[in-house]
């Protein structure tokens, strides 16, 4: 079932009435351990349960089969299951094999829903933002349509075949014989009851084909992300009365978290956290959130001009910073805006602050030359007193490259045979990425540790655009029929084991693919084509897989998408969806290949290292890209 934000408070009243004990913990939270909104989110609800003094135990997963283990090692007393972050596209009641009273709240904005979920079992509980009864009644229908029909077509055949056969034994008042009717007549009325029964069988199967289409076609149409997990707690929270700053600034570093990828959700829900910072501002004079001009540069405020520059995306793709014209472009850009190379390459604290102040009105006048005018926007920083601030961009990098820190696997033991170390592999990479996740947890209340953050996350960004600018001036990239193709192999790059980690590949996916895309549009090139980037994890003898949705060039207007649209038709009105999902979900299943399908995010596989090849052959000929 769905919980729509009217119904809110009941959720609370309900998780508080049966999970308020003295002696046992009765509610486990979930958590997808590689999700800076999922974090967020668990992290406003553990204030919230820790204030209403109820014990809870929170567990980072990595992927289902972890989440699956975990769950089966609940002591039976637990009666609340939250999953934040995952679950949505599974059938919760299933995968879980639920046969008591314990309830399973979905938070999750991963798309499309699993049906089962929002319109079946009453001890799953979803919760929506309204959207399942704004854009998903055609699919409400049909599901409650098959649920009353729950007969499979062949059955529906077999049953309307066995009524035809036996319609000459009915008893002659089912049609109605009059004792003046001729045997002629007779047999006319039972060939009439006859034809009205195969019209009335025939209508039936069409209704359930149709109804099945319909699911069906919901279900293929790919994999998105539709909102914020930590804007949905946010809500759940506001409607009990329960805000405050700290939970605030949460669910907007959350929330900001999705603007690289999924822009529409940040520019949908900026207003409502606009308006959130305005009925909230704190009367503490050392720790405040504020709406202030910010700047689409990476960590501007922690480095210098010329690097937030040269290592931000969107400057990148823009101005091709990988080709020597692009490097060009970018020094007469700060030559124009009358800012010399030495001044820009100084640290932004020691920055001329008169430079600094003239910055936005520089930055209007001359970054629209560059198509960059999308640099200045409006942001959220949190200042804290003299030690400080901090916007909420900055946050969300110095948490995702906490997420993302690795350390090198030794592979010493020859003892154990090749399956049992690859396990091993497998299960110590899992373990980093947990202890990332309690890193990250950490750094939420600690703004050492966020410093610490920003530190790596500026050498992560250079490793993305070092790896990218090589991959694109050697022509790595392959340009097939209906997808781009980059396979990272042993020697091809220096720092292949650090792309072991999906998110560090996805950072690097998404920045190929707005590279290629700008590329694309100054050629003439509108059709949008995706990217299937892999990385080789030696010590696993595989490949992470990862299918990266086209996207449109940053700064176009809704005139202009519009424009694409009605040019190249449906296809390019669907971009933001993922339908790597689908195929590499259907492949696993008829390739033969040894595919390992276990991330939340749907479109992340790992495959056997001899399978790759014999793959990418059979995704090319699928036809569901």
């Amino acid at each position: 079932m769905y919980i729509t934000p009217n119904k809110y408070p009941q959720v609370i009243l309900d998780i508080k009435k049966t999970s308020l004990s003295h002696s046992t913990c009765k509610l486990v939270i979930f958590v997808s351990c590689l999700d800076v909104d999922a974090l967020c989110a668990a992290k406003v609800l553990s204030l919230l349960f820790r204030k209403e003094l109820i014990q809870y135990q929170l567990i980072p997963v990595v992927g289902y089969s972890e989440l699956k283990n975990h769950y089966e090692k609940l002591d039976v007393e637990v009666l609340n299951v939250l999953v934040i972050g995952c679950g949505a596209m599974l059938d919760l009641e299933e995968f879980f094999e639920i046969t008591s009273r314990r309830k399973i709240y979905c938070i999750d904005g991963h798309r499309p829903w699993n049906l089962d979920n929002i319109f079946g079992s009453n001890n799953i509980i979803c919760l929506d933002d309204g959207s399942i009864d704004s854009n998903l009644q055609k699919e409400k229908t049909s599901y409650q349509f098959l649920l009353d029909n729950n007969e499979s077509e062949s059955e529906s055949e077999e049953e309307s075949a066995n009524e035809l056969t036996d319609v000459d034994s009915l008893a002659d008042e089912e049609i109605i014989i009059r004792s003046q009717d001729s045997e002629e007549t007779v047999t006319h009325k039972r060939m009439q009851h006859k034809e009205q029964l195969n019209r009335q069988n025939k209508q039936r199967r069409k209704e359930i084909s149709d109804c099945q289409e319909i699911i069906q076609s919901y279900y293929n149409q790919g994999y998105t992300l539709s909102t914020s997990n930590s804007a949905t707690v946010y809500a759940l929270i506001a409607s009990i009365g329960e805000t405050n700053l700290d939970n605030l600034w949460l669910s907007i570093i959350g929330t900001s978290s999705l603007d690289l990828n999924y822009p529409e959700i940040y520019d949908k829900l900026f207003p409502m956290l606009k308006d959130e910072v305005k009925r909230n501002q704190s009367i503490s004079a050392d720790v405040t959130i504020s709406i202030e001009k910010d700047y689409q540069l990476f960590l501007l405020r922690h480095w210098t001009l010329y690097d937030s520059f040269f290592y931000s995306s969107h400057v990148n793709s823009k101005l091709n910073l990988w080709t020597e014209d692009g490097k060009k472009k970018l020094h007469k850009l700060f030559a124009k805006m009358g800012i010399s190379l030495t001044m820009a390459q100084e640290k932004w604290l020691y920055m001329d602050a008169k430079m600094k102040r003239q910055l936005p009105i520089v930055f209007n006048k001359y970054l629209p030359m560059y198509g960059l005018e999308s640099i200045v926007r409006v942001g959220f920083v949190k200042s804290f007193g003299f030690i400080g601030s901090l916007s909420a961009m900055e946050c969300v990098e110095a948490l995702t490259a906490l997420l993302e820190q690795g350390k090198k696997i030794d592979d010493n033991d020859e003892v154990q045979n090749e399956n049992e170390r690859i396990q091993n592999q497998i299960k110590y990479k899992e373990k980093q990425w947990i202890n990332n996740f309690w890193s990250s947890w950490d750094a939420l209340s600690k703004k050492d540790l966020l410093l610490q953050g920003i530190e790596y996350a500026k050498m992560v960004q250079q490793i993305i655009f070092r790896t990218g600018m090589s991959l694109l001036e050697r022509k790595m990239i392959k340009n097939l029929k209906l997808y781009r193709l980059c396979v990272l192999n042993d020697g091809a790059i220096p720092d292949l084991e650090i792309f072991n980690n999906p998110l560090m590949l996805s950072k690097l996916g998404a920045w190929l693919i707005e590279n290629l895309t700008e590329l694309d549009f100054v050629n003439g090139i509108k059709a949008l084509k995706p990217l299937v980037i892999a990385s080789l994890d030696a010590n696993s003898d595989s490949y992470l897989v990862i299918g990266v949705a086209p996207k449109y060039p940053r700064g176009l207007n809704i005139s202009e998408k519009a424009k694409l649209v009605q040019q190249n038709g449906n296809n390019i009105a669907t971009t933001r969806l993922n339908t790597f999902s689908v195929a590499f979900q259907h492949l696993s299943n008829t390739s033969g290949a040894k595919i390992r399908i276990d991330s939340f995010n749907s479109s992340v596989i790992e495959i056997r290292k001899d399978d790759l090849s014999p793959f990418l052959e059979k995704l090319t000929l699928s036809g569901l890209i």
